[in-house]
């Protein structure tokens, strides 16, 4: 058996963010992956706001590599389609270099992964969790190969899915805190903006759709669709049926798909939103990222705010480890924290969701205050970001 004072669960950015900050700690740890590096992962291939604020605290070094990375496309503006006749543009300032960046996870995981510590991390990459087991002396992980780790604390990073929240923290999924995606990746999009704009729009059947087209390296584009998980399930909605509807019908896009090739099968993904209504910490747990639905309700993003969890987390396992405390009040500073890092954010983005929904009333609040959210986009961004 392998004792260890921390064991991560799940090495995706959130998991990374965790284990790089725990090293810059000085403290040594466990961190498991189902799958070995480089993985791919469904995803929208979108990084904005706190995926450049963490990488700036783990280290300079990093940032600039990640800007740098050929693998990696980076973007002054985003522009929202609110319907086909409005839109609202985020801009960056001109002394600072992008709002928003694209990269597929295969790259921009195994790129985090790449720098985890070889004096602090001790890797158990392609070997999943086969049960968790709360015992007097730890908490108790058997992996599939029969190896087992003894550890002080764990960390749930594992994902939507995560073994460490239905098993640990006893969550249920919540479909009405959640949205479904299908991505697909496409070769010869016609008229691509200059300096890597994406599209973003959103389209309406009864509920709000959101809809991508992400451009990538190597020419490449990430074209997604997604909705309320409850409200596609509820109304028996196919949504590669209704994706492909889109591009070869509505008149806003369907002549940028007139070239184009589907290159990928469409894949489907989920991304939780459930922060504030599911357990994150307890006894020897705490939960990031996905696994503590932290993704924004809104945009859709969830890998900034699970990376930044992680920081969070780091900062305060130190403290448990330097108390010699494990107890769930002792981890509840842990939820606080995020709670203060994130709340408001989350909170507003839920609001504008479900505001969202009445496609007119929207569209007037968004005329109504259309000039003042992009004059004070900057002070947000800036706040949030890098």
């Amino acid at each position: 058996m392998i004792k260890t004072a921390v064991c991560i669960i799940g090495a995706g950015p959130a998991g990374a963010a965790t284990s790089l900050m725990l090293s810059k700690l000085k403290i040594h740890h466990y961190i498991i992956d189902k799958e070995t590096f480089p993985r791919d992962k469904t995803c929208g291939d979108g990084l904005i706001l706190y995926a450049y604020k963490v990488m700036k605290i783990l280290g300079d070094n990093i940032f600039e590599e990640f800007l740098n990375h050929t693998k990696i496309l980076h973007s002054k503006i985003i522009r929202l389609h609110i319907n086909a006749k409005q839109d609202i543009v985020f801009t960056e300032s001109n002394d600072r270099d992008m709002i928003i960046s694209y990269a597929k996870r295969i790259d921009f995981d195994n790129f985090l992964v790449q720098k985890l510590s070889e004096t602090y991390t001790q890797k158990e990459f392609g070997n999943a969790v086969k049960s968790i087991q709360e015992t007097t002396e730890g908490i108790l992980i058997t992996l599939k190969d029969s190896k087992q780790i003894l550890a002080n604390i764990i960390v749930g990073a594992d994902g939507a899915q995560s073994i460490v929240s239905k098993k640990v923290a006893k969550n249920k999924i919540d479909d009405e805190k959640m949205s479904t995606f299908v991505t697909a990746y496409f070769k010869g999009i016609n008229d691509m903006p200059a300096g890597n704009e994406s599209e973003i729009r959103i389209i309406y059947n009864k509920m709000p759709f959101f809809f991508y087209i992400f451009p990538l390296a190597n020419g490449e584009s990430n074209v997604s669709l997604g909705s309320n998980s409850h409200f596609i399930k509820e109304n028996k909605i196919n949504l590669v049926d209704e994706i492909e509807k889109i591009i070869s019908t509505n008149q806003q896009i369907k002549h940028r798909f007139n070239n184009a090739t589907r290159i990928s099968k469409w894949r489907g993904w989920v991304i939780p939103y459930a922060f504030g209504n599911q357990k994150i910490v307890g006894n020897r747990f705490l939960l990031v990222g996905d696994a503590a639905g932290l993704a924004n309700p809104f945009y859709k993003e969830g890998v900034g705010t699970g990376m930044m969890s992680g920081i969070i987390a780091a900062k305060n396992i130190q403290k448990c480890l330097k108390n010699n405390d494990f107890s769930e009040s002792s981890l509840k500073n842990y939820e606080l924290e995020v709670k203060r890092e994130f709340g408001k954010l989350l909170k507003f983005s839920a609001f504008m969701l479900k505001l969202a929904r009445y496609k007119y009333i929207f569209s007037f609040i968004v005329s109504l205050f259309k000039n003042r959210l992009s004059k004070k986009s900057f002070a947000i961004i800036k706040k949030r970001s890098y």
